[in-house]
């Protein structure tokens, strides 16, 4: 095949591979699902066997009321550019077959920045009657300045954590 024949194939053949590129992330874009808005903070959102609901969303660092020692938290300081937020959450069996509680089920995750997954909780995991709640306090390391902070639930649209965890003024 003469060189002057690959060259003008190659000339054609990259605009064409690019363009399905962009094609295809546009597609991808077009395509994904809305994303679900959270609950608003104080809300009760719809879980899989009842209904949970965000009662308080404290820093720990301002707190005082969260032992270190006796929480199991890491003994050094969050990161720099994190803070660390106790989220105080009430679950309330609804269906005949209860609530299945379990905190590794639960995450904290960002527009654009990412999810977060628990640092430390109470009470473990545990099987709710209906007609009964628990009080779970779950303890995640945030970004200061994360915008959109949402506690995933599972089978439900998610629970606002407002901004007022944010500190120095944000």
């Amino acid at each position: 095949m003469p060189k002057s024949v690959l060259i003008q194939r190659t000339k054609i053949l990259v605009p064409v591979i690019l363009l399905a590129l962009v094609a295809a992330l546009v597609a991808s874009v077009v395509m994904a699902a809305p994303r679900k808005p959270p609950v608003p903070l104080g809300a009760s959102a719809a879980v899989t066997g009842g209904l949970a609901r965000i009662n308080g969303v404290v820093p720990v660092e301002t707190d005082g009321g969260l032992s270190t020692a006796a929480s199991g938290l890491p003994a050094n300081p969050p990161a720099e550019g994190l803070h660390r937020v106790r989220l105080l959450v009430e679950l309330t069996a609804l269906e005949k077959a209860g609530l299945a509680y379990d905190p590794a089920d639960y995450s904290v995750s960002g527009l654009g920045t990412g999810t977060w997954k628990a640092l430390w909780s109470s009470p473990g995991p545990a099987a709710v009657p209906q007609g009964q709640s628990i009080n779970a306090t779950l303890v995640f390391e945030l970004p200061d300045k994360a915008i959109e902070l949402t506690l995933e639930l599972p089978g439900g649209p998610g629970l606002s954590l407002g901004a007022g965890h944010h500190r120095g003024g944000s």
